[in-house]
């Protein structure tokens, strides 16, 4: 084997033991017919050879080439010849206006890849290379990224549960091609590659040729660069999850006053995993300053910042993560007695018994002004007073749901649980709650 089938062999082999998996994985090729999958694909067949395991190349037709299904056959021809199981999977890219359509291409790519990889279970292989982490460090840079995107990409990370690797990430361009010429090996173009009007285009075409011809080892030393940043990185947010832990109340809950204790450098670092955690994109810099300032806002003000998927709220003290309300709330709903009724908004079942089987039974929300008094207390008050009581964000109140048994109110459901009304009814009332 050539030193670059070598490099590349012994990169995957060494990081599926890195990451406790089986050397005979199945592996899954990102295939789109360029000179680098195809060299990845030449390198995987070595692999096989040696460990025995399943072979699949995926080919990702995004439909925004006049050549998209010539490159298709190519690639599947390339596969039936050499004996691998081909996937084509054909995407809708969205070209609207004010959209990347470099972002969007790879959002759809990644997707149709990983489908494919979490279906066999198999490990995803990239042919990203040296030049292509230097370019990802520059747009970072230019974007003004922290420790975290400075790292530019792994050579092994976990995505949505599947194992992704990039053992080419040390290898040079120059290397990759003079090996695909040496092997004869047949690959396609893709036009769209010399387009400038793209940001990583025109640092591939335009600025990187300068920029190594004066530097040849910049990209193997921003790649160290980078490996560093990737470090710090794991230790920030090691550091910063242990702060989450000590600040989290719940997965949409942060404690202001111990969130407060920290320096602003690792309540930013808090705020920016509570973010990933939740599965968005974290904060910018100008956000992350306006989220900091709720903190030290009037102790009775309840500010919010307002993003795509909802919002983030300050009520009592507290930061709460609240996603945009994709279910409607009932005003009213009716209850068999002794029969479980589910409450979608509150992801809780309900059931209402009670002793006299010709009582009615209903739930109404929106309750706001609703004179009652809570078993064990000594006075009556409109629900919108006893919220503030009970510390009930604004945001939750519309759906907090009292129980009736007739026109009673004899119990409501507060933070998931049961609190029992004083009532006049002398009927036995039992409410069961069931998270689901």
């Amino acid at each position: 084997m050539t030193n670059v089938i070598v490099q590349i062999s012994d990169a995957i082999a060494a990081s599926l033991l890195e990451a406790n998996q089986p050397l005979d994985a199945p592996l899954v090729i990102a295939y789109s017919g360029g000179v680098d999958s195809s060299v990845l694909l030449h390198a995987a067949l070595e692999y096989r050879e040696q460990h025995h395991c399943d072979l699949h190349a995926v080919h990702v037709h995004h439909g925004l080439s006049d050549n998209a299904d010539a490159w298709t056959k190519h690639c599947d021809l390339q596969c039936r010849i050499n004996d691998i199981e081909f996937h084509s999977k054909k995407v809708d890219v969205d070209t609207s206006a004010r959209k990347s359509i470099e972002a969007e291409a790879r959002k759809a790519r990644y997707h149709a890849l990983l489908d494919v990889c979490q279906q066999i279970g198999g490990v995803l292989l990239l042919g990203q290379h040296s030049e292509d982490q230097l370019e990802t460090v520059l747009l970072q840079l230019k974007r003004g990224a922290g420790p975290h995107g400075l790292a530019g990409m792994a050579e092994a990370q976990w995505r949505n549960n599947t194992l992704v690797l990039r053992p080419m990430l040390n290898l040079k361009k120059q290397d990759i091609v003079s090996f695909a010429r040496e092997e004869g090996l047949s690959w396609v173009e893709d036009e769209s590659n010399f387009e400038t009007s793209f940001d990583r285009n025109f640092l591939r075409n335009d600025i990187i040729p300068h920029l190594v011809a004066r530097w040849p080892e910049l990209a193997k030393t921003v790649s160290r660069s980078a490996l560093l940043c990737a470090e710090q990185s794991h230790l920030i947010t090691d550091a910063a999850a242990s702060y989450l832990k000590h600040c989290q109340l719940s997965p949409t809950q942060l404690d202001g006053a111990a969130l407060a204790e920290l320096s602003v450098s690792w309540r930013k670092a808090v705020i920016r995993l509570w973010f990933t955690q939740n599965g968005q994109l974290a904060p910018s810099k100008a956000q992350l300053e306006e989220l900091l300032s709720m903190l030290n806002a009037k102790q009775d003000a309840t500010p919010e910042m307002t993003f795509k998927w909802g919002k983030v709220a300050r009520s009592n003290g507290d930061l709460y993560w609240v996603p945009k309300r994709t279910l409607d709330i009932p005003k009213t709903l009716s209850f068999e007695n002794n029969k479980p009724v589910l409450l979608p908004w509150l992801s809780l079942e309900v059931t209402v018994k009670v002793d006299d089987a010709q009582s009615t039974i209903s739930l109404k929300t929106d309750m706001r002004s609703l004179k009652i008094k809570p078993e064990h207390s000594g006075v009556s008050k409109e629900l919108k007073n006893w919220f503030k009581v009970w510390k009930i964000p604004r945001w939750e109140r519309e759906g907090v749901p009292v129980i009736f048994v007739g026109e009673e109110p004899v119990a409501l459901i507060v933070h998931g649980e049961c609190m029992y009304l004083n009532n006049n009814l002398g009927v036995d009332t039992q409410v069961h709650i069931e998270h689901k």
